[in-house]
């Protein structure tokens, strides 16, 4: 929870949420984007229940979980204040 916590803390910019799926955008710089890779990697050990995906691909860096709303809601992520 603590990296979480600390990596929120330097990159977070925003996050979205539906029943379904959640998405919270980074900054995207090379750290930032490392550290989300590791992140993600620990998560999909721990909670496979949960289908994790890493977007690369626009300006932004984002996180991508789906499953269900009781799925979501399980997850220790810690939610940034939408923008």
């Amino acid at each position: 929870m603590e990296k979480w916590q600390a990596f929120d803390a330097d990159y977070a910019l925003s996050s979205e949420r539906t029943d379904s799926e959640l998405i919270i955008h980074y900054a995207k710089i090379d750290d930032s984007i490392s550290r989300l890779r590791d992140l993600v990697e620990v998560e999909q050990r721990c909670c496979a229940f949960v289908d994790w995906g890493i977007d690369e691909s626009g300006s932004d860096l984002h996180l991508i979980a789906r499953g269900s709303e009781e799925q979501l809601a399980a997850l220790n992520v810690p939610l940034p204040r939408e923008a």
